[in-house]
Order: C-alpha cells, then sequence, then structure tokens
C-alpha cells in the first residue's frame, strides 16, 4: 500500500500519541479529550479519511506488518485501554491489540483447512495431499458421541482412533464441543490436551471400550445403573450412584461368593 505524505506523517504522529500516552492513569474523560485534540491537529477531512485502513496499529507495529487499522481505531483503543487481566472475569471479554494479535496467530498455528473431496478426486497417482488439513471424510465420518453411545460396543482401536483424531484437531473439538453443551472453552481444549490414550480399556462386564479416568477403574461408568429395592410387598427402582456394569460385578461376585439369590437380586440392574 502506499502512503501519501500526509498519512505518513500521521501514522508518525499516531505513534508518538500512543507511546507517550496509553500508559498513563488517566480518567475516561482525559482520555476522550486527548483523542479529540489529535484529532483536531492532524486529521484535515480534506487530506485525511479518518475510517481508512492505512494504519499498523501503534501497540503492535513491530509484530504486526499489516495496515490494516483505521485511526478510529486506535483512537478507541486508546480511549477504551482495555485491561486484559480484568476482562478475563467478564462473561463477553474485550480482547486489547496486543492479545487480538497473539490470539490471531495461534489461531493460524492451530486451525486446519478442509480437503474436500472435489479436490482428492482431481489428485493422479504421485499427488500427495498436503500435511495438516482434515479430510471432508473426516469431518463427516462418526463423531466420538456415535461411537460412546452406539449400539454396538466399540472396540478398543475403534476408540483410540477417534480419541486419536480428536487431540489432532483439537481446535475444531473444542469450538464444537464448547458450543454445542455451553462449556469454557479453555477447559475443553486442556481436557482434550490430557487425553491419554493408554486409559482406554476394555471393560471387564460388557466388554465395551471406555475411558478410565482412574488407573484401577477396569469396569466402565458408561451407563448409570438402576437398582431394585423393596418397600413393604411392592418392588420399586431408583437411579444408582454406580455404574450398570459394577452393578452387575456386584451381583455376580455377590452370587459366587454364596450370598442367597435374593439379596443378590436387590443390587441387580434393569
Amino acid at each position: 500500500m502506499y502512503l501519501t505524505p500526509q498519512e505518513y506523517e500521521v501514522q508518525s504522529a499516531l505513534n508518538r500519541f500512543w507511546d507517550a500516552n496509553y500508559t498513563q492513569e488517566y480518567t475516561a474523560d482525559e482520555r476522550n479529550q486527548l483523542a479529540e485534540d489529535f484529532t483536531l491537529e492532524w486529521l484535515d477531512p480534506s487530506k485525511i479519511k479518518i475510517d481508512k485502513p492505512f494504519i499498523r496499529h501503534p501497540a503492535t507495529r513491530k509484530r504486526e506488518r499489516s495496515r490494516s487499522c483505521t485511526v478510529a481505531d486506535v483512537l478507541a483503543d486508546f480511549i477504551m485501554r482495555v485491561d486484559q487481566v480484568a476482562e478475563r472475569q467478564q462473561e463477553y471479554p474485550v480482547t486489547n491489540p496486543d492479545r487480538s494479535v497473539r490470539d490471531d496467530r495461534d489461531r493460524m498455528q492451530k486451525e486446519r483447512s478442509i480437503f474436500f473431496q472435489y479436490e482428492m478426486d482431481a489428485m493422479v497417482e504421485g499427488d500427495v495431499m498436503p500435511s495438516g488439513l482434515v479430510t471432508e471424510l473426516q469431518l463427516a465420518d462418526d463423531s466420538i458421541e456415535d461411537i460412546l453411545f452406539a449400539e454396538v460396543a466399540p472396540d478398543i482401536e475403534a476408540f483410540r482412533q477417534e480419541l486419536r483424531r480428536v487431540k489432532q484437531n483439537a481446535e475444531f473439538y473444542t469450538t464444537t464441543l464448547a458450543e454445542k453443551y455451553g462449556y469454557q472453552r479453555k477447559d475443553v481444549l486442556r481436557r482434550i490436551r490430557k487425553l491419554d490414550l493408554s486409559r482406554v480399556r476394555e471393560c471387564k462386564v460388557c466388554g465395551s471400550a471406555f475411558y478410565a479416568h482412574d488407573y484401577r477403574r477396569h469396569i466402565c461408568d458408561m451407563q448409570q445403573g438402576i437398582v431394585a429395592y423393596k418397600e413393604g410387598d411392592r418392588r420399586k427402582y431408583k437411579l444408582s450412584d454406580k455404574s450398570a456394569c459394577e452393578l452387575e460385578n456386584e451381583r455376580k461376585t455377590a452370587l459366587n461368593r454364596g450370598k442367597t439369590p435374593i439379596l443378590a437380586e436387590e443390587n441387580s440392574i434393569i
């Protein structure tokens, strides 16, 4: 982008203005007045357009070379002077220019592009799919929820492959799960990154693959159990704090220890 001499002067003046005033402890009224004074001194409407994106933001000019800001953008950031630490506690946090640049760079490093089916169809022998991409087929494939709640129990390798795909595409699944279930995005990302594939085991009761949050667990907790109990002459049921497989294991253990079928039946599941 070619700048006019007047635009170069405004860029230099804006840099000096920012460096001298941004970190000062001014009130909101004082910041508004300083921004107004700068506008009157440097922004001649016949030579400078306040809404033209020709400015390198003074806060990030040493790291971000693109001229994508307007003078109005910079003055608005100056007036707001976002406290990034305080904003962490807000429901809808506002980011300052420096944080925005860091977030953009992090996103560019982590986001993955989609390699669409028509691109795969156009490949000829010898072509290699670019690295770091997610195929359209992968995104359209069964989700982790489909595997977790499938009628047919998943095997260990299928479960591990699914978790491996989640870890490899952590940013995509973080956004999807956070938006779908209302979780905090940073908590979802932290949990995905901590997934340990060695914790995928086969339940000793039902044979289904499951993720053992506790290393000592060898019986899955995928389905909440229901227990039967007697109230007078009536038989009733209630949800248990144990899984269906844990209750079934207790029932079998009770029978093997020689307890009466009635006692074992009271711990049975539906």
